[in-house]
């Protein structure tokens, strides 16, 4: 939730010290949550637990390198804003998969 109110914070608010909070939340929400993954991959009962570390690891990985060049083209196609109102709607429906998922 933190994640997604600090994007909407620093799309619908463009002004510097808006836009300064939005993105420590972002970072406050983001944080909160890697522990938290690779804990819960950690006490995976389905596979081996360095299997699913080295899972969680690559997922990571692969969403740094992905990520920003999709922001980019979505950003020259439309609009930052609306490349970083994108990423706010994927954070709700994460908050609201997570919310139904059972560890």
């Amino acid at each position: 939730m933190l994640t997604a109110a600090g994007l909407l914070l620093a799309v619908l608010l463009p002004a510097l010290p808006t836009a300064v909070l939005g993105f420590l939340l972002v970072g406050f929400g983001v944080s909160s949550v890697v522990p938290l993954v690779y804990s819960a991959a950690g006490k995976a009962s389905t596979m081996s637990p360095g299997v699913a570390l080295a899972a969680v690891s690559t997922v990571g990985f692969l969403g740094f390198l992905i990520g920003p060049p999709l922001i980019g083209l979505v950003a020259g196609a439309a609009s930052l804003r609306i490349s970083f109102s994108i990423i706010a709607v994927m954070g709700l429906c994460i908050t609201l998969v997570a919310s139904r998922a059972k560890v």
